[in-house]
């Protein structure tokens, strides 16, 4: 599987531990699609995305859309979208370190991409034990 990882940010992220990461979660979960773009982003940017799709007028941390439903070589199984911004907020707030929220992020929003959600609580159950588990195995 190939990730892009696209910065529209001034801040520095951790693209080889992202990788590593969400190379992981791959082998693990075997996605039928080929390709993911991940784009780390501003406020102003998933703010717009957040009330354009979600119909909230606020920004967010992570968005996750998915693209393509068939597997094949081309496929692309979606794209994340990361807010640099409140990322930076979030990891003051929880008392991580930057780097460790954004690999939190993409871990969430990956999942998000290969059908976990977290609407009913037993959903939630699961997909926040896939977050541990897939954080733990690097060193989180």
């Amino acid at each position: 599987m190939s990730f892009n990882i696209i910065s529209e940010s001034d801040r520095r992220i951790p693209r080889r531990k992202i990788i590593e990461l969400l190379s992981l979660i791959e082998e693990e979960e075997e996605p039928p699609a080929s390709g993911v773009n991940i784009v780390f982003t501003r406020d102003p940017q998933i703010k717009k995305l957040n009330k354009l799709y979600r119909g909230m007028d606020k920004p967010t941390d992570v968005l996750s859309f998915n693209i393509d439903d068939e597997a094949g070589e081309d496929a692309v199984l979606g794209e994340i979208y990361i807010s640099t911004d409140t990322a930076a907020v979030n990891a003051q707030k929880f008392g991580r370190t930057f780097h460790q929220e954004i690999l939190i992020l993409c871990c969430h929003g990956f999942l998000h991409l290969l059908g976990y959600d977290h609407i009913r609580d037993k959903d939630h159950a699961k997909m926040q034990a896939k977050e541990k588990r897939y954080l733990e195995m690097i060193g989180l």
